[in-house]
């Protein structure tokens, strides 16, 4: 008898695919092709729907509005790819954080037609509750980074910040559901994201809050706008008198903030000289270093990316995947103005304006998990 998945299962399979996205951190090689377990899990889901496709209740041209951009975004990683030369490094970026994400998000919504689509942010929640709960028993046994910030399994506490914000957006607009649950596990993640020390994420989420306040919406969403912007001011508060603060006040010498700017010095030369095609997917390290002789020594010598999202976009996929990026985000923002607000377009449009405004200081996108909760919110609100 043929293998058939039913779209219970393959829904309860995807809802597990977003419990998973911190695997996508686990990569190795399979058959000589670098993976995660993440993407294993997503082309399973992918030949599941395949195989039980009429049963699917999605229609790809109720995004055809986004081909072009989309479009314009492979093209641009392409070019840039063969321009390069480097096809391995730029290959496997085009998978790993463009096409498996953006089949992973269109499968969520495959198998979650309607006001069901809240499923596919409550699961991300409940991922992002479970990383906060590990995060926090690495911050009881004192597993720290050498300058004490949190980052437990993640490469960098930025990086876990990146994880947990967009869930304490998710959990604030869906919070009057169930007040107990939520009045439990939010106050989880937002301690694992305090000690992150990530002032950009904060500021973000604050950001993301005036934005729904903005939206003048149902008085639910406005309250829980306003316990997001007085905890992120409390995060602050706590903070003065820290070295980090002290640093960034007086804009110390080695501080973050200094570093920072001398990545961005070093990127916008970089871009000068590749305006064009850029300089290929992931290869930014290799490029920062090579510039070093234009600047003073370095602060920081480690920097895969430039630390802002237009920037990253620019360099790895040239000028057309910046216009391709870049026109996605216009015709995104005329289209959820003109939506109705309900909890899902106002959870989906906060962590979009996190995404944007965290990206400023930062690179919101190029990492698989990333790259997914973008691709989950931007097409939540169709």
């Amino acid at each position: 008898m043929p293998f058939k998945m039913k779209k219970l299962n393959l829904k309860t399979y995807i809802y597990f695919c977003i419990l998973a996205l911190p695997l996508s951190a686990t990569r190795f090689s399979f058959f000589g092709m670098p993976t995660s377990i993440f993407e294993i899990l997503v082309f399973g889901g992918l030949v599941g729907a395949i195989m039980c496709r009429n049963k699917l209740k999605v229609d790809l041209m109720d995004y055809k509005i986004y081909f072009g951009p989309i479009a314009l975004i492979f093209a641009g990683l392409l070019l840039s790819t063969f321009v390069t030369g480097d096809y391995r490094s730029g290959f496997g970026v085009i998978k790993g954080w463009f096409l498996v994400p953006l089949i992973f998000a269109f499968l969520a919504y495959a198998v979650s037609p309607g006001e069901k689509r809240a499923d596919i942010f409550k699961f991300f929640y409940l991922s992002a509750f479970l990383v906060a709960v590990i995060a926090l028993i690495y911050l009881f046994f004192g597993i720290k980074t050498f300058d004490g910030r949190l980052e437990a399994f993640y490469n960098s506490p930025n990086y876990l910040a990146m994880y947990l914000a967009p869930a304490v957006l998710v959990g604030s607009v869906f919070s009057g559901e169930n007040k107990k649950i939520y009045g439990l596990s939010l106050p989880i993640i937002l301690i694992a994201l305090y000690f992150t020390f990530s002032y950009a994420a904060w500021a973000a989420v604050f950001l993301a809050g005036l934005g729904i306040l903005l939206i003048k919406t149902k008085k639910i969403f406005e309250k829980s706008a306003i316990v997001m912007i007085v905890l992120m001011l409390a995060f602050l508060f706590f903070q003065f008198g820290s070295q980090k603060m002290s640093d960034l006040v007086h804009f110390g010498s080695r501080s973050s903030a200094a570093s920072r700017i001398m990545i961005w010095s070093a990127a916008g030369r970089i871009i000068r000289d590749n305006w064009l095609f850029g300089i290929g997917p992931n290869r930014f390290q290799d490029k920062y270093l090579e510039y070093q002789k234009y600047f003073p020594p370095y602060l920081e010598w480690s920097v895969p990316e430039p630390h802002n999202l237009l920037a990253a976009f620019w360099l790895q996929s040239g000028l057309l995947g910046l216009a391709g990026f870049m026109s996605l985000l216009w015709i995104w923002l005329k289209r959820i103005v003109k939506k109705e607000k309900t909890k899902i377009v106002v959870a989906a449009a906060a962590i979009i304006i996190y995404i944007l405004a965290h990206g400023l200081v930062d690179t919101t996108y190029f990492k698989q998990d990333l790259a997914s909760i973008f691709w989950l919110a931007f097409l939540a609100a169709i």
